[in-house]
C-alpha cells in the first residue's frame, strides 16, 4: 500500500474514533491527511470504500500474521492457536485508534461491502480454528469441532470486548494458555456429551457461497493497488477499474458493463505482458463463465 494512501488511512481512522463515521467528511480526513481531495479519490470512489479499506487492511495484516506463524514459524496445533490469539491482542493494543473506531459502531454502518467482509472473515476465522482444533484433538472431535471453534472464538471476543470498552489490559501469554485450558475443557466435555453437535461443518460451506462476490472484489482492488505501484501513467486503467468496482458494490451487478470493461483494460494493456497476465488472473471468474 502507498504512503499516501496509508496517510488518508490513518487520518481517517483517527477521525472516526474521536468523533464518528457520519461527521467526519471527505474534507475532514484530506485536511488531517495534508493531501487533496483529488488525491483521495485516486484511491477511494467514497467514505464508504475508505472505511471497507481500514477494516480490510486490518484484516489482511492479521492474515498474513497468521501465514507467517502457519508457514514459517511451523508451530504444532496448540501453541499456534495461542499465537493467533496474542496476535490479535498484540494488534489491538498498538492500533488504538482502530480500536476506538470500532467502538463508535463503524462496523454497522450501512454498507453491503463492508458487511461482506466481516461475514466472510468471520467464517475464515471460524474454519481455520476448527482446523486446528481437529489437528489438536484428533479425529474423534472432528463433529464437534466447529462447535468448539464457535465457542473459543466467542470466549475470545469478549476478553478483547472487555479489554478495549474497559480499557484494562491483560497478560495476553497467561490469557492465550487459560483459553486453551478452557478449550480442553469444551472439547472433553463435548467427547463426553449425550447431545449431538448443535452446528455441521456444512453449514459454513453454505454460508460461504455469497462470499464469492467479495474475493473478486478484493482481487480487483488488489489489481488497482498493483496498477499503482508498478504502471508508469495508469490514470485510465484505474479509472476503469473504479468503474467495476463500482459496479460490483451493487446488489445486482451488471455482468456486460464488468465484461466490457475487462475488454477495455485488456486493449489497454497493449504490448505489457505482465500487466496483462495481472488482469486475467484477477478476472478469471468473467472467463469461466464464457
Amino acid at each position: 500500500m502507498n504512503e499516501k494512501k496509508m496517510q488518508i488511512i490513518r487520518a481517517a481512522m483517527k477521525l472516526f474514533s474521536e468523533r464518528d463515521y457520519y461527521t467526519a467528511s471527505v474534507q475532514d480526513i484530506v485536511s488531517l491527511a495534508g493531501v487533496s481531495k483529488g488525491a483521495f479519490y485516486q484511491h477511494f470512489q467514497s467514505k464508504d470504500e475508505l472505511l471497507f479499506s481500514i477494516y480490510n487492511y486490518f484484516f489482511e495484516k492479521f492474515r498474513v500474521h497468521l501465514e507467517d506463524l502457519q508457514n514459517r514459524l511451523a508451530l504444532p496445533p496448540r501453541e499456534l492457536i495461542m499465537a493467533a490469539f496474542q496476535t490479535q491482542c498484540r494488534m489491538i493494543q498498538e492500533d488504538q485508534d482502530f480500536v476506538k473506531m470500532m467502538l463508535k459502531g463503524t462496523a454497522f454502518v450501512d454498507n453491503p461491502s463492508l458487511r461482506e467482509l466481516f461475514v466472510s472473515e468471520s467464517l475464515r476465522n471460524l474454519r481455520w480454528y476448527q482446523e486446528r482444533i481437529i489437528q489438536l484433538y484428533g479425529p474423534d472431535i472432528k463433529p464437534f469441532a466447529l462447535d468448539c471453534s464457535i465457542m473459543l472464538n466467542g470466549l475470545q471476543k469478549e476478553y478483547i470486548f472487555t479489554m478495549i470498552a474497559c480499557g484494562c489490559t491483560f497478560d495476553y501469554m497467561k490469557l492465550s494458555e487459560y483459553l486453551l485450558e478452557r478449550l480442553n475443557d469444551l472439547a472433553g466435555g463435548l467427547l463426553n456429551s449425550r447431545f449431538e453437535p448443535q452446528v455441521s461443518s456444512g453449514i459454513l460451506d453454505r454460508l460461504c457461497i455469497p462470499t464469492s462476490l467479495e474475493k473478486n472484489r478484493q482481487k480487483v482492488r488488489q489489481l488497482r493497488d498493483w496498477m499503482e505501484g508498478h504502471l508508469t501513467d495508469p490514470g485510465t486503467m484505474i479509472q476503469s477499474v473504479d468503474a467495476i468496482l463500482l459496479e460490483m458494490s451493487k446488489e445486482k451487478p451488471n455482468e456486460i458493463i464488468i465484461r466490457g470493461m475487462y475488454t477495455f483494460l485488456m486493449t489497454l494493456a497493449k504490448e505489457n505482458r505482465q500487466c496483462k497476465q495481472y488482469l486475467e488472473q484477477t478476472f478469471d471468474f468473467i472467463q469461466e463463465k464464457k
